[in-house]
């Protein structure tokens, strides 16, 4: 079973469809094969994000997201932190609508959960294949910024 649940740490500019979102986390584990996880969808601000990566990575940099799996075995706890300001900003530099923006960005952070990497060129490639396949098939909005 997968349970997720979704915290908005961002503001109220922010309205999502919690169904839609929870729909999209169990459509990705689903069909990795994963049925067994826990996973908190934290959205907040690009200086949280960096806040977090400077404690946990030792690197100061921005990030759209970050995913910690809190678990030893082989079900998943997680937390996916999302900046939602990274995202916006993304959105505008890429062309790209805000709500498939952030699904990429839902999606990523998913994979990482799985345990996916993206060190490597070939692990990026692999990764940008995953999530464009995901977003095909899942084309429902789930996420609006009101600016």
């Amino acid at each position: 079973m997968i349970k997720s649940n979704i915290i908005n740490n961002y503001n109220n500019f922010l309205t999502y469809k919690t169904d839609q979102i929870k729909n999209l986390i169990n459509f990705v584990f689903n069909t990795e094969k994963y049925n067994n996880a826990v996973v908190s969808i934290i959205l907040s601000n690009k200086e949280h994000l960096n806040k977090l990566k400077k404690e946990y990575f030792n690197l100061n940099q921005y990030t759209d997201v970050l995913a910690f799996n809190l678990s030893d075995n082989s079900c998943i706890d997680g937390e996916i932190y999302i900046s939602i300001d990274d995202v916006y900003e993304n959105s505008q530099l890429y062309s790209e609508s805000f709500d498939n923006e952030f699904k990429r960005v839902l999606i990523h952070g998913i994979l990482h959960l799985i345990g996916y990497d993206d060190k490597e060129d070939i692990e990026i490639k692999k990764m940008r294949r995953l999530e464009n396949k995901y977003l095909l098939n899942f084309n429902k909005e789930i996420i609006k910024l009101k600016c």
